[in-house]
């Protein structure tokens, strides 16, 4: 087995098999997928730090079978660092990983894990989470003006209540809309107000909008997703790399990116993020200090 030393930080990572396909229409390498968490790194850690996370990993590539690892491996390396976090159904723990540097990146990036799951809380406080996640999920790709349409619209109501939403493509099919919260509050508590404000939206645009979690029962209407603001579920990470031909990212935007004609699900890949990072200010770079809290009273 072929294998290289990439050093990051002051850490030594023996890379192995780099020229591997994982994305075979577009031939995009694993060590091309390495490059860009190296790359994105001082972006992405920021905003996952001290969560636990889940790997979704493509050895074979995207055409291979994948799977999701939510324990740390035991050949993982000492300074891997993770948090051991008991199950709710049984007597088990699960020791998630926690990646906190560049280096943690690169080696689950050597492992193909291609797309980053995370927490919506912290280890400190994993019973409050520090953001409340919407995923607007469209029937199809003609639904994606909708979609926009309806991301605003979240906005406008949220904002209504002091809070302040981020948004972002999710590299597949919709939009994320993303609200950052101080953890002074449960997931319960959480998931009831983003309950409450996806049925406004849906008992104001019931021909457009459903909350209806069976596919089959959609009738081509837009789902907006709230079930992962409960405890222990995941969020596809700001900037991770999703597993579908062409390597696209789960990118965060500017709200007037909204506008802009040429913005698409996945608009942004591996190919052509670095071109975008290089004239655009990272639009969540102040996400944390913007967090708030859900009112009580609705």
């Amino acid at each position: 087995m072929s294998s290289t030393a990439f050093f990051i930080g002051k850490r030594t990572i023996e890379l192995s098999h780099k020229d591997k396909i994982l994305f075979p229409k577009s031939r995009i390498t694993k060590g091309e997928l390495i490059d860009y968490y190296a790359m994105i790194a001082p972006l992405i850690v920021p905003l996952i730090v001290d969560h636990p996370i889940a790997m979704q990993r493509y050895p074979d590539g995207i055409t291979g079978e994948g799977f999701y690892q939510k324990d740390r491996g035991d050949y993982f390396p000492d300074w891997i660092k993770y948090a051991a976090i008991a199950r709710l159904a049984k007597d088990k723990v699960t020791n998630y990983v926690i990646c906190n540097d560049a280096a943690t990146l690169v080696y689950l990036a050597n492992q193909a894990a291609i797309t980053i799951h995370t927490w919506l809380s912290s280890i400190e406080k994993k019973n409050y989470p520090d953001r409340m996640v919407f995923d607007i999920d469209p029937p199809n790709a003609r639904a994606w003006p909708s979609v926009k349409m309806l991301a605003k619209h979240l906005k406008t109501m949220l904002e209504s209540h002091g809070l302040t939403p981020f948004v972002m493509t999710t590299g597949s099919k919709g939009l994320h809309v993303v609200v950052p919260l101080k953890q002074q509050q449960t997931f319960r508590q959480v998931y009831l107000f983003a309950q409450t404000i996806a049925q406004k939206c849906a008992q104001q645009q019931p021909e457009l909008i459903t909350l209806n979690v069976r596919k089959e029962q959609r009738t081509n209407k837009i789902f907006i997703d709230i079930l992962r603001n409960r405890w222990a579920q995941l969020t596809v990470a700001p900037y991770s790399v999703r597993a579908q031909e062409g390597a696209p990212i789960a990118t965060p935007l500017h709200w007037r990116e909204l506008d802009t004609a040429t913005l698409k699900p996945q608009r942004y890949n591996i190919k052509n993020i670095k071109q975008r990072l290089a004239h655009i200010a990272d639009p969540w770079h102040d996400f944390y200090s913007k967090a708030g809290v859900i009112p009580t009273k609705r």
